[in-house]
């Protein structure tokens, strides 16, 4: 039956593809991937897939964890189109148990938008940051708090809270 439907031309609406209520479609940029980076790939597309179970996801976080994925998660999160997903992106980063000390600001940022989900997620991220970040990196994230304009106040006191910790 599938078979069928892939041979009919007016099976599969190309439009649909692009459509976020049918499908969830993310394109990561595979030019130049070595075989580590290809399975990387592989399953961020599977966790940002709507039928995936906890037990899957779990899987995936050990997968990434274990790849090292730090940099095609960060790159995925820029080209994410919606909140949605990079809140999902963001939760994968905090709960593979990688590091994203070297990505301060990048997630500070996150951390003041206006998506509470993603605004969440960010903050965690921010939380399991187990490097030193330096202290022109803790001013400007404090900047970037403190003149934020996002109605998610009490996420933004957590995240200065965090910094001021970090700096005495």
């Amino acid at each position: 039956m599938v078979l069928n439907e892939l041979l009919n031309d007016d099976a599969l609406d190309p439009k649909k593809l692009f459509d976020d209520k049918e499908y969830v479609t993310m394109i990561i940029g595979r030019e130049g991937f070595n075989k580590n980076q290809n399975d990387s790939a592989d399953v961020i597309e599977t966790l940002l897939s709507k039928d995936v179970t906890r037990k899957e996801c779990e899987d995936i976080f050990l997968k990434l964890k274990s790849l090292k994925a730090h940099q095609l998660l960060i790159d995925t999160l820029k080209t994410a189109k919606n909140d949605s997903q990079k809140a999902k992106l963001c939760a994968a980063c905090w709960e593979c148990g990688l590091d994203f000390t070297d990505h301060f600001i990048f997630f500070a940022e996150m951390v003041c938008g206006n998506d509470f989900a993603l605004a969440m997620e960010a903050l965690t991220v921010v939380e399991n940051m187990e490097g030193t970040i330096s202290e022109s990196e803790l001013t400007k994230g404090m900047e970037i708090a403190q003149n934020a304009k996002s109605k998610n106040t009490s996420i933004i006191e957590f995240l200065i809270a965090n910094i001021k910790q970090r700096i005495s």
